[in-house]
Parts: C-alpha cells; structure tokens; sequence
C-alpha cells in the first residue's frame, strides 16, 4: 500500500510492537508518533496544529485508551486498535473504525488479527523473524514468559538511552533473529539492577481484606523495570497484590500474584484515579493513596 498514513502509539514494547506489525503489513515507510494514556491529547492536538486528518488516508492508534477524546477523533479515516477497553466505552465513536478486544493478549496480536482480516497477503509478510517478535512482544506484554527472550526484548527497549523507541525500530525492524553483544550485555545489566532493587530496595507491607478475602499488600518505589521488581517483590515477601510508586512520573502500578482473585482495574479505579486490566493497572499518585499507605508497614 502507497497511501498517506500515520501512526499514534504507545511508547512502551507492546505499543512499538503494534508499529513494527503495521508497517510491515503495509509494506511501505509509515510516520509514528509514541506517546502514552496520558500526553495523547496534547501530543494529537500538535498534531493537528500542522496537520489535517483529511490530509490522510488512515490515522491509525494503537495500544492507547482514546475513548475519552471522541470531540478529536470522530473521523471515518481513523482506526483504534487496543486491547485495554472493548467498544462499550467509546459509545461516542460514530465513524472511526474500532478493532477493540480486551480478551485479546496485546495489541500486537490485535493489530495482526486486523492485518489478516483486511490487508491482502498478510500473512505471507509476517513470517520467519518477524513472527518471532510479535510472538515475544505477546509473551510479554500478557506476562506469560513462555519464552526466555521475552523479558530481554523489553530489557533492551527500556536500556537504549535517547531515542529509544526509533533505536528499537531500527535494530529489530526486521524482526529478532537472537541478540547481539551488546544488546546481550544490556539484558545482563537490567537484570543485575532488577535484582538489586529486589533484594536492597525498602518495601512495606499491610495486610487487610478485600471482598471479604484476607490479603498481604506490598509497595515500594522504583521507576525502573516495574514488572520485574513487581513481580520479585510479590515473590520475596509472599505477598498479594504490589503497589509500586515511579516518583519520576508521579505514578502508581499495581500488580498481582497469580491465583488472586481481585480485580485490579476496579482497586486502581478507588486508590489511583486509574484502571487498566483484572491483573495489571496503574494510575496517578493520589492523596487517597498516600492517606492509604500511612497504613503500612516496613517489611522485615
């Protein structure tokens, strides 16, 4: 395909996973733009300061909550594709085309799906190593880790200094094929971080009852590699569901052990002015979530 495109996603594996999907199914050179939940409004609005949306023939965004911003984008030639919110939410959306299924793992594989169903030969274009990267963007982004490479895709995103989104791009255009040394090297580096925010980083605990259920809560704060630190703190200190505070960017993720039956989107909604999935949510650092951690504890 020769049209006039542009691309809005997110900025973390999955949302550039969704750009390399699409730009490979439509086979052509595409401008991007990554942004994320929260800078999407103002990052369009500049867009749109220097651009027309009939300037083109698709706009397409992908792995981003837009349902908020009907007033922008209530355009036939723009698509969302996201995997975070089915279309109940985006009631407002009359004429973009809406590819949403929260059912679906990423929006890597929702974008593929999308590509099988309405672009010719996609299927013959998606092959060999670049099969390979959506299947590990999925692994990932549904934090299944069937695979070994999975964390390392994301370990090098994350490790890249400057541009980073543009040098992921440019090193696993062509989909993966293995890591480099120095991307080896990079993995290596995360990994040691990980670990030394794990084992030295302070953690507190609270235990308390959900829908009449007992938990062990636990938070810490790290701006770096969250779930990963998430995911060895619930293991370290037997705990529940973890609370994770990114003093950078203000903000709060929230993840669980496997088996707990709470619903994190709904807890994120109280706790964080946020939301996001039944496993993984995240949200702003509020002042009823610092009241609520006044009632943990330092973990021993």
């Amino acid at each position: 395909m020769n049209g006039k495109d542009y691309v809005f996603t997110d900025s973390d594996l999955d949302g550039v996973g969704s750009f390399l999907v699409l730009k490979w199914i439509l086979d052509t050179e595409i401008s991007y733009k990554t942004t994320t939940h929260k800078n999407f409004r103002g990052d369009f609005v500049k867009f749109l300061s220097k651009n027309k949306i009939s300037e083109f023939d698709t706009i397409y965004i992908c792995d981003l909550n837009v349902s908020d911003h009907s007033d922008l984008l209530n355009y036939k030639n723009i698509v969302v594709i996201d995997h975070h919110n089915g279309k109940d939410n985006y009631d407002e959306f009359t004429k973009p085309t809406l590819v949403l299924d929260s059912d679906y793992t990423s929006t890597t594989k929702l974008v593929l799906k999308y590509g099988l169903d309405t672009i010719p030969n996609t299927n013959t274009k998606l092959t060999g190593a670049k099969a390979k990267l959506i299947q590990l963007v999925d692994d990932y982004d549904s934090y299944k880790l069937a695979h070994e490479e999975s964390l390392g895709v994301n370990h090098v995103l994350w490790s890249y200094t400057g541009d980073r989104v543009a040098k992921f791009i440019q090193e696993f255009g062509d989909g993966f094929s293995g890591f480099s040394l120095h991307q080896k090297n990079m993995v290596v580096l995360a990994n040691n971080k990980i670990h030394d925010q794990v084992e030295n980083g302070e953690a507190f605990s609270y235990k308390t009852n959900i829908d009449g259920k007992p938990y062990k809560l636990i938070s810490s704060v790290c701006s770096h590699n969250i779930n990963e630190v998430a995911s060895g703190l619930l293991k370290k200190h037997a705990s529940d569901i973890v609370f994770i505070i990114n003093p950078k960017s203000h903000s709060v993720s929230v993840r669980k052990r496997s088996g707990v039956g709470v619903n994190l989107n709904k807890l994120a909604g109280k706790l964080i002015d946020g939301g996001g999935h039944t496993d993984s949510a995240g949200g702003k650092l509020t002042e009823a979530f610092l009241k609520f951690t006044k009632l943990f504890k330092v973990e021993v």
